[in-house]
């Protein structure tokens, strides 16, 4: 049997096939590029010692899934990003059926078309179309879509709406979450398509041959110009995608679960502190954490522990090398997930606390295990409460359902988060006491007294050192909600600046 070549791999929609002709297309300019495929949607990297230009980088892409003609492919999702970054500095999200309309007058792909400073400094002429011919003669995707709804061509937006909502709660109630991406992309697709034939028919385009056309820029040589009638498509239709994705309150681009029920979930924990009868009945959410402090502390330092709900955790005080491995396999998988997704935090995640596994099992003093041990319980109420919080908006691998069950943890961890905060500004003042003692055996063996008694702390490192990580978690946690609200509706915010700023 022949082996496809590498063009006929990217045609059938191959994420490798594709990401390597780019790469040998853009190499030259130091950009390379990596991809990854899941279900409908592509996912492309270009990574460069600078971040690729987003507006050329995208026209370029755009030309050339649209020359491939891949009609297995739904939704581009492109990423500008720096090696080494954490974060990308750019993404952007396409439906390809903007590809689909455009009615481009192309040729078939080659290699040497997909090599950049091969692409015509001309723009493609754009052929006058009626409604009528479009409908006629419907996009593959388009009719993908239906099928994928189970629906008639040609079925109205309303009905699309109504058995994509019923499909979705249908899936939702089964845990398959795997079989929402190409329910949605359907879905987007379908949306996308009616709604530009409706403003089609009450606005018919007026294209001429010869219409000027503006120009991207010559940031990635061979991408000179794009028509001004695409680039404008572009962004639109990413909008409606972020529409769309604020239908599902699962999702996490959705912009009402990020700015509205984040807050709102952080206020309903500050109001449940201030309820005594509601903290009594969760003051078990606190003990979970304040255990979970002092063993996240024993795990990493590579020893036994087993955090019990009713306040007590038990510990061996050897090194315990199956502990060591154990953690750093855990570490192992998220590490691999977050790969194969493609979210690089996971990995981030994963390689920091690998290191600072290594640190604490093999180098740390005992004496300051000992120290950082009795330190964890309180600290960990305040910063491992904060990290959940913050998690809210970070993905995890799929297999976690951390869509579904982030909005309960955080409203658990936030109930506990406030109650160590609001502690930490009453004790300073004299309205409240440092929590001496232990719930369970001798008093002397509390957390503070052991602190204060074997590792020669004072009242004063105890308030300043909680009250400083209470403060920079706080810092921290309104910092992502800033950012994310930012990212979210930075068009909004440029443009308040522009009308309030000198």
């Amino acid at each position: 049997m022949t082996t496809p070549s590498l063009l006929e791999q990217a045609r059938d929609g191959d994420a490798t096939a594709i990401a390597a002709l780019l790469t040998h297309a853009l190499k030259p300019k130091g950009i390379t590029v990596r991809g990854d495929r899941q279900s409908y949607c592509l996912r492309l990297w270009f990574t460069g010692q600078t971040p690729p230009p987003q507006g050329p980088t995208v026209a370029y892409v755009c030309r050339a899934i649209e020359k491939l003609q891949a009609t297995t492919i739904g939704i581009l999702q492109l990423y500008g990003e720096q090696p080494g970054a954490v974060q990308p500095a750019w993404s952007e999200e396409i439906s390809l059926l903007a590809l689909s309309n455009g009615s481009f007058e192309q040729e078939p792909l080659t290699a040497k078309a997909l090599d950049a400073d091969a692409i015509p400094h001309h723009p493609p002429v754009l052929k006058p179309q009626s409604v009528a011919s479009v409908d006629a003669t419907a996009p593959a995707a388009v009719t993908r879509a239906y099928q994928e709804l189970g629906l008639t061509l040609g079925e109205p937006l309303a009905q699309v709406e109504a058995v994509y909502f019923k499909q979705r709660a249908a899936l939702l109630r089964k845990g398959d979450r795997a079989a929402l991406e190409p329910l949605k992309w359907a879905f987007t697709t379908l949306k996308t398509h009616l709604e530009q034939s409706a403003v089609t028919e009450a606005h018919p385009p007026s294209i001429s041959p010869g219409q000027d056309l503006a120009t991207i820029g010559a940031a990635v040589p061979g991408i000179s110009s794009v028509s001004r009638s695409q680039s404008q498509r572009i962004k639109p239709r990413s909008n409606r995608l972020a529409l769309a994705d604020d239908t599902d309150l699962l999702s996490f681009q959705n912009r009402y679960s990020n700015g509205l029920i984040f807050p709102g979930l952080l206020l309903l924990a500050m109001l449940m502190n201030a309820m005594p009868i509601v903290n009594a009945l969760l003051f078990g959410i606190k003990i979970w954490l304040h255990e979970f402090g002092h063993a996240t502390v024993a795990w990493l330092a590579g020893r036994q522990a087993l955090p019990l709900p009713i306040g007590w955790t038990t510990i061996s005080t050897q090194r315990s090398l199956f502990v060591y491995l154990g953690i750093l396999t855990l570490l192992g998988l998220l590490f691999w997930a977050g790969r194969r997704e493609g979210k690089r935090w996971p990995m981030v995640l994963a390689a920091v606390l690998a290191a600072v596994q290594f640190y604490m099992t093999w180098l740390l003093p005992a004496d300051t295990f000992d120290m950082l041990f009795s330190f964890g319980g309180i600290g960990g109420e305040i910063y491992l409460s904060a990290l959940l919080i913050v998690g809210f908006y970070f993905p995890l691998p799929e297999y976690f359902r951390w869509d579904f069950y982030r909005f309960p943890v955080v409203l658990g961890a936030a109930f506990c988060f406030w109650g160590q905060v609001w502690l930490w500004q009453q004790v300073p003042k004299g309205k409240a006491s440092i929590p001496f003692g232990s719930m369970w055996g001798d008093a002397e063996h509390g957390d503070m007294n052991q602190l204060i008694n074997v590792h020669g702390w004072t009242p004063g490192d105890i308030i300043g050192t909680y009250s400083a990580i209470a403060h920079l978690c706080l810092f921290a946690i309104v910092a992502v909600y800033g950012y994310t609200l930012f990212r979210q509706h930075r068009e909004t915010f440029i443009a308040l600046g522009q009308q309030w700023l000198p």
